[in-house]
């Protein structure tokens, strides 16, 4: 008995799954999702596990991975980064091959120093954030599937530019994901030999005036585009302010932002209050049957009675595929060990893509688009 307690815990510290049997049958691989299930941002949250365990079951009525089949552990974070990196740390005990579903740049780069503390390292795969701080340098073990702001900076730009846009406006926050906005933004701006005519910088969680207040300066210049790299509240908050006066033509937020604002009305006859609003968008439209990879995620919905889907739903499904396929190389010898080198080292052929990270740990070619969201709240391409 004191035998297998020494060998579960040597298990436990490099990160190797058992292969013995349970019952029977072989154990599950543990994937392990923490993520905001309540709070301020629940719909997305909601939406990356809804995502995660289409792709789980869809995975194990193949017959898993290895013969083994896949099990996912969600846990609720709030949207805190100390509950996201307890969470992590209870997920890892519970014997998680991965953690996925991370929201946020503060939780995921809580998750990630929890991981490296681990002999051997963990995984956090597709951290749902686009922040570059996470980006470069690299964080050990954070593999980014996501384009990064980087990316949406550019292609924002390179939209609004093709609309003859000549004056713009870039509102900001004072967090990870807002300081990196305007360093691209500003990059960006700069290769078209332009500059922001204004910069707004606001704190998280300030009061509604100090909103109203930031985007009364904006408007006063009369820009044609406004760049809001903001959390939901604070873009929600500073479009209505813009547009109880004159001001822009354009309003444009980032992936993160958008998907929490789509939600739609509770009075369906209402035109949603942010119709208009230019979304960059970091995985393909969720109805887009015509993408491979969507048209499979589609048929995972209907094997659940035809789920609504959302763009957290299939950035939550496109992570778990990920992990999924980089599993396959390790067989029955499972680690957490084997399976970051699988990451670090393949590249992967899901459905219309491939899938390559290398030493950068990061998507070579991310995918973005631009969306707009309709009066209501839906998103057209």
């Amino acid at each position: 008995m004191m035998e297998r307690r020494i060998a579960a815990v040597l298990a436990f510290a490099l990160g190797v799954l058992p292969v013995g049997t349970v019952h029977g049958q072989a154990p599950p691989l543990v994937i392990g999702l923490t993520t905001p299930l309540s709070g301020l941002n629940a719909a997305f949250g909601q939406g990356l596990q809804h995502g995660a365990q289409l792709a789980v079951d869809r995975a194990n009525a193949a017959g898993g991975v290895g013969g083994r089949p896949l099990q996912l552990v969600s846990m609720d974070d709030g949207g805190t980064p100390e509950r996201a990196a307890a969470n992590a740390t209870r997920l890892l005990e519970r014997g998680a091959v991965a953690i996925t579903g991370v929201h946020g740049a503060r939780s995921a780069s809580a998750v990630a120093e929890v991981l490296a503390a681990v002999p051997g390292g963990a995984p956090l795969v597709a951290p749902a954030t686009g922040a570059e701080s996470l980006r470069d340098p690299p964080k050990p073990g954070v593999f980014h599937w996501r384009a990064g702001v980087a990316e949406e900076a550019s292609a924002a730009v390179l939209h609004l530019d093709t609309l003859g846009v000549t004056r713009f406006a870039l509102v900001t926050q004072s967090d990870p994901l807002g300081d990196s906005g305007r360093e691209r933004m500003e990059f960006e701006l700069m290769r078209i030999a332009m500059r922001p005519a204004i910069h707004e910088n606001l704190d998280p969680g300030v009061a509604p005036s100090s909103v109203q207040a930031s985007m009364s300066r904006v408007c006063a210049i009369r820009p044609e585009a406004v760049i809001l790299v903001l959390d939901a509240v604070l873009a929600r908050a500073a479009v209505a302010a813009a547009r109880a006066q004159p001001c822009a033509v354009h309003y444009f937020v980032f992936s993160e932002t958008g998907a929490a604002l789509a939600v739609p009305q509770a009075d369906s006859g209402a035109r949603h209050p942010l119709a208009g609003l230019l979304v960059t968008q970091v995985v393909p439209h969720p109805g887009n049957a015509r993408h491979p990879l969507v048209s499979e995620y589609q048929r995972a919905r209907a094997a659940h009675g035809a789920t609504p889907g959302s763009y957290p739903s299939m950035e939550g499904y496109l992570a778990v595929r990920v992990v999924q396929e980089a599993l396959r190389p390790c067989g029955r010898e499972v680690s957490r060990a084997c399976l970051t080198q699988s990451l670090l080292s393949r590249s992967f052929e899901l459905p219309g893509m491939t899938v390559q990270f290398g030493q950068a740990q990061r998507q070579a070619r991310p995918f973005v688009e631009i969306t707009l969201l309709d009066g209501e709240g839906r998103f057209r391409r």
